[in-house]
């Protein structure tokens, strides 16, 4: 049977010293979980975005954010809206684009507040009509 030494028993207070550098481990290592658990978020989304289109061209519409990657919407026919639903979003600003007929009929910026003030629907400017015209492309079918 062996004796246990008391002094292998007592421990050891830490320094002042080694308890500052177990604080700022502690504190690194909580700012990089938070930095972890930033880049793992799950992207927001917007539950409906509306484009009304009273133009007479079928208009293909894409919207980019402040990141400039390109987010194809679709198409929405002359004379209709079209609700698009769980549209990723684009951030403080929204940047809608027009083309009809792979003619670029311009780009509108909004702002998130008058998106939202507006019930997050957006309406083709008269502007992209006018420019289209001035390109020579025809008016779209009309559909039932």
């Amino acid at each position: 049977m062996s004796v246990l030494d008391p002094q292998l028993l007592e421990r050891r207070r830490p320094s002042n010293r080694e308890w500052v550098r177990m604080a700022l481990a502690a504190v690194a290592a909580l700012v990089a979980l938070g930095a972890l658990a930033s880049a793992f978020r799950a992207p927001a989304f917007v539950e409906r975005v509306t484009v009304v289109n009273e133009s007479p061209f079928d208009l293909h519409v894409t919207v980019r954010g402040e990141d400039e990657g390109v987010l194809g919407l679709g198409t929405v026919p002359r004379g209709r809206s079209v609700a698009y639903r769980s549209v990723l979003d684009q951030g403080d600003t929204w940047s809608f684009a027009f083309d009809a007929g792979g003619v670029a009929g311009g780009t509108v910026e909004v702002a998130r507040s008058s998106l939202e003030r507006d019930s997050w629907t957006v309406t083709v400017p008269a502007v992209v009509t006018q420019r289209l015209d001035r390109a020579g492309v025809p008016a779209s079918a009309r559909t039932r």
